[in-house]
């Protein structure tokens, strides 16, 4: 059952990605479609669809996700360092029998805490350099 399931999430995954990148090209062009029915023009029509087009972009991506991997990776390391410093190596049972411990527990938390607190800071920074960048206009 197991290898029913493995074969079956990348199929399903690739089905829905592919769903979505569909309706998103459907739903465009029926934009585009209801703006020819109303009658408007060329221009007014490539003028709508651009000034839309830039009030959501967000041109900070690659300083958010810069931000963001250098925490996360950051945190992770530190985590990683604490795991084997404090809490790799060999663990004893009630009966005696020793076994080898090497569960990472705190790189995963020390990872998801970069990836919280770079996304936080990635979002002030970004605001600030957009404030910045609208008081020069």
């Amino acid at each position: 059952m197991p290898e029913v399931i493995a074969v079956s999430i990348p199929i399903i995954i690739t089905m829905v990605v592919g769903l979505v990148v569909t309706l998103a090209i459907y739903f465009k062009s029926k934009e585009k479609q209801m703006m020819i029915e109303k009658g408007l023009s060329t221009e007014q029509m490539f003028e709508l669809l651009h000034t839309r087009e830039k009030e959501r972009r967000n041109s900070y991506y690659l300083l958010k996700g810069g931000i963001i991997m250098v925490f996360l990776i950051t945190l992770g390391i530190i985590g990683n360092i604490i795991d084997r410093v404090y809490f790799f190596g060999y663990t004893t049972w009630e009966d005696g029998t020793k076994y080898w411990d090497s569960e990472p527990v705190y790189t995963v938390w020390f990872t998801f805490l970069g990836l919280g607190i770079g996304a936080i800071v990635a979002h002030f920074v970004a605001r600030k350099v957009e404030l910045k960048e609208t008081a020069q206009k």
